[in-house]
């Protein structure tokens, strides 16, 4: 492939992505293909690890017998402040915790006004955690997490490697405390590496195979894309992990 070829064909992909992020940041993740699941010590070890709510959740609250203080026809939202509000309890904190641990603290909070209250709480729209997936794959996005995934399940929500990309060196992109991790694995033969349970905001990328280094190719990606990839965008040029 000729530098004009790979410089039209990487615009195309980043143009596509821009459109695509806002689509998919708000919808569920659909069911995994069961020829992507990781050894079945793993999958039972992450199926155990329940989602935790954050804001931005949508969740519909039911409290028997006083629908007036939360009807179900009216999803509440968690806060930019991880808190759900009701009636008579106020500012109720439930971000961290499972959807189980929420209802208790709920059903606590209003026990200072009721008796014995008891409460109903399911999701219905997760927005609080998501991850993207980038580069040379069929349907680059944003993909909700709404529970543990390795790296290698979300390349698969994603259609996998696409015709042209890199299956030997996918990478799995991480900040934490503003130090970039990296973790690269084979889409064939991923290791520990594609076993990587993803984390909010976590970006796995595809480069073009044999098309230049990933530096050069994810940049103007993330550069076309969206605003928050700033942060990972400046530490990704300084990072000598994907400098070739």
């Amino acid at each position: 492939m000729d530098i004009e070829s790979s410089s039209r064909r990487g615009s195309a992909t980043a143009a596509l992505v821009a459109g695509l992020l806002w689509i998919a940041g708000c919808a569920s993740v659909p069911p995994l293909a069961s020829s992507t699941a990781p050894p079945e010590s793993f999958t039972d070890s992450a199926s155990l690890a329940p989602y935790t709510l954050g804001p931005g959740d949508l969740l519909r609250v039911t409290v028997f017998g006083h629908a007036e203080l939360a009807p179900p026809e009216f999803p509440l939202r968690i806060d930019p402040q991880g808190n759900l509000s009701l009636p008579l309890t106020g500012p109720i904190e439930i971000a961290g915790k499972s959807v189980v641990e929420a209802r208790e603290q709920i059903e606590q909070a209003l026990g200072t006004y009721l008796i014995d209250p008891a409460v109903g709480l399911s999701v219905e729209e997760y927005a609080a955690r998501r991850a993207f997936v980038l580069g040379e794959v069929r349907k680059p996005g944003a993909y909700v997490l709404d529970r543990p995934i390795t790296a290698l399940q979300a390349l698969s929500l994603a259609g996998g490697v696409g015709d042209g990309g890199d299956r030997d060196q996918v990478a799995l992109l991480r900040v934490r405390d503003n130090e970039l991790q990296v973790h690269i694995f084979n889409a064939d033969t991923p290791g520990l590496d594609g076993l990587v349970v993803v984390e909010p905001d976590d970006l796995i990328f595809v480069r073009i195979s044999k098309s230049g280094a990933f530096r050069e190719q994810i940049i103007p990606v993330l550069q076309a894309s969206t605003p928050i990839f700033g942060a990972i965008t400046n530490l990704i040029v300084v990072s000598d992990a994907l400098k070739n």
